[in-house]
């Protein structure tokens, strides 16, 4: 068993006269006779089935202007060492084709500002490392132009069932330095591979340095030994050309927590690998449209929603000479581009002749854990406000001025925007709460005052005895133009004979429906194929529907999505299933109010 047994702190002092604090924590384990034993590589025996592990956090790292003297990782000092003395930093790293793949593509993900991530792997008895996993940024991890942070809570629960689960060590980190064209570590990244190496746990520690440009991306690997902490080596890729045997498998096991890169394909340029070859990509755009069917959909939903916003215009997907998608919305002297880098990067709102316009102010392009379609859908009412439509005022009167009496303003005339809003938000919460009334139980959708947005806590079909899954439903900012978000949780002790929520005294832990596995927000939005006029009924019975088969795959141990992807490929079953549904319900409702 696996334990945390401490945490400590270092602060070590930048060359630029910064202070960043490195976080460590020693996994420690109870061995046989019962003593407290810290994982360390000191031993010639480091291997993938060591039964303790340790990981080391790179919370804060310093600006990358400075660097330091380099040493040892000369060309003439490296060609002193031996390849195999374990006392000094390793020449070389091996790592699986798919790894460096995957940090590629995440590196591609940030082409301007900084990312990272973490490896796991192994040590080799003669102290070189052995990349077998590979994780990038978690959702909360703070990019910016000099420095990446990454997500704490994410590296630690990723880290320890890595370990747990397949017996895999933290032997490094990575972070790019973007088109800063630093290939190196920095000064500050020499000062915190410093400080760690040599902490119990960490005689040795690989860095590896990204680079990109707007095509393709470098990878440098670096190794750090205690003996010498400053004095790294610029080791040579040894590339496993195939795929790691833990990618598919982790990506499986661990996919309601891990946190993959948009970009679906790497694209390397020269790299430096132990036979001295340069491994380089095909220079080969790929946009986001073409990677899967699934963001095909999304596409035809933005199309949609862009339509359904602007009646008075005629509005296609077009494909530019580029290869970039863009939607033209006709009349209106305007194209939305999606550029290649998104979602990373934001659309693009441009003139006729390709110009780029001003964004006036507006709120900047910023992807978070809501779904693609939702971010989309307020950029696109925010930006293009000034074309959509407002109510049309009432004709003058043609009648002698004489004739008319003076009226009181009517509501409409006095009422601010704001109270506009107040006053739609209003009309949509009750007309909600008169299709669920209409539609479920007494009780079984309970409106949730304490929000901020118009909630509704919902139980959901079908109904169990003891634990029972309930859904969230809230209205977002542009309902009905994009639909519904969706949480679920469980409440424990529940009766279905009564489905109902009303004094129900436990407090409820709701996770958001994306969250369920990595592509659950596409299958939302696929099953869904929500418009401004869908019912929110479906919207719910969509959600049971992930919710129970994520139920039923959890008891019987396999994959929701071996359930939900014969839904996607069939629409006739998909209808079927959701009118059997709103059937049961019915039938409860009737069986309940009789």
């Amino acid at each position: 068993m696996c334990i945390f047994a401490c945490r400590r702190t270092v602060t070590a002092r930048f060359s630029h006269g910064e202070d960043a604090t490195l976080c460590m924590d020693a996994c420690s384990s109870l061995n046989a006779a019962g003593h407290l034993s810290v994982a360390s590589s000191h031993t010639s025996n480091a291997n993938p089935t060591d039964t303790t592990m340790t990981f080391f956090n790179f919370y804060n790292k310093p600006n990358r202007g400075s660097n330091s003297q380099r040493n040892s990782h000369d060309a003439g000092n490296r060609n002193a060492q031996s390849d195999h003395d374990p006392n000094r930093p390793a020449r070389t790293a091996i790592i699986y084709q798919s790894e460096l793949d995957y940090m590629s593509r995440c590196i591609l993900d940030y082409t301007d500002i900084e990312t990272g991530g973490q490896l796991f792997g192994f040590w080799t008895a003669t102290g070189v490392p052995v990349v077998a996993y590979a994780i990038g940024p978690g959702r909360h991890a703070m990019h910016h132009p000099t420095q990446f942070i990454q997500d704490q809570d994410y590296l630690q629960s990723v880290g320890r069932e890595l370990h747990r689960r397949y017996r895999l060590q933290h032997i490094g980190e990575w972070h790019s330095h973007h088109q800063l064209g630093l290939a190196h570590p920095s000064g500050g990244d020499v000062n915190t591979m410093q400080y760690g190496v040599g902490k119990p746990g960490f005689p040795r520690l690989l860095l590896c340095i990204g680079n990109c440009t707007r095509t393709h991306t470098t990878v440098n690997p670096f190794n750090f030994h205690e003996n010498m902490p400053r004095d790294y080596v610029q080791a040579a890729w040894d590339v496993v050309g195939m795929e790691s045997p833990y990618r598919k498998l982790v990506d499986r096991d661990l996919a309601h927590m891990l946190i993959h890169p948009y970009t679906k394909h790497a694209s390397h340029g020269s790299i430096r690998t132990v036979s001295q070859t340069v491994r380089e990509t095909a220079n080969v755009k790929v946009h986001w449209l073409t990677e899967n069917a699934e963001n095909v959909e999304v596409m035809k939903a933005f199309v949609s929603m862009v339509a359904s916003m602007l009646p008075n215009y005629p509005v296609k997907a077009e494909i530019l000479a580029t290869g970039e998608p863009q939607i033209a919305i006709k009349g209106a002297g305007v194209n939305i581009k999606l550029p290649y880098g998104f979602p990373s990067k934001g659309p693009v709102l441009q003139d006729q002749s390709g110009q780029q316009l001003p964004d006036n102010g507006t709120q900047p392009w910023e992807i978070g854990e809501e779904h693609l379609t939702a971010t989309f859908g307020r950029w696109v009412a925010e930006r293009l406000a000034y074309l959509i439509p407002k109510p049309e005022p009432v004709a003058p009167s043609l009648e002698p001025a004489e004739n008319i009496v003076a009226a009181a303003p009517t509501t409409a005339e006095t009422e601010t925007e704001e109270d506009l809003r107040e006053r739609r938000l209003a009309e949509l919460t009750q007309q909600v709460d008169e299709q669920l009334s209409a539609a479920l139980p007494a009780g079984m959708a309970v409106r949730n005052t304490e929000t901020q947005r118009p909630t509704w806590d919902v139980v959901a079909y079908p109904f169990h005895e003891g634990r029972q899954t309930v859904v969230r439903i809230t209205l977002p900012a542009e309902f009905p133009l994009t639909p519904p978000e969706i949480k679920y949780g469980c409440i424990e002790q529940f009766s279905p004979e009564r489905p109902s929520l009303k004094g129900y005294p436990e407090e409820i832990e709701y996770i958001n429906l994306y969250e369920m596995f990595h592509t659950a927000g596409e299958v939302y939005v696929d099953l869904l194929q929500w418009r401004k006029d869908t019912p929110l009924l479906k919207a719910y019975l969509v959600a049971c529907v992930m919710t129970g088969y994520q139920n039923k795959a959890l008891r019987e141990g396999t994959d929701v999505t071996d359930y939900l992807h014969p839904l996607l490929d069939d629409e006739h079953m998909l209808a079927k299933l959701l009118q059997q549904l709103e059937q049961k319900i019915k039938e409860t409702k009737n069986q309940y109010n009789g």
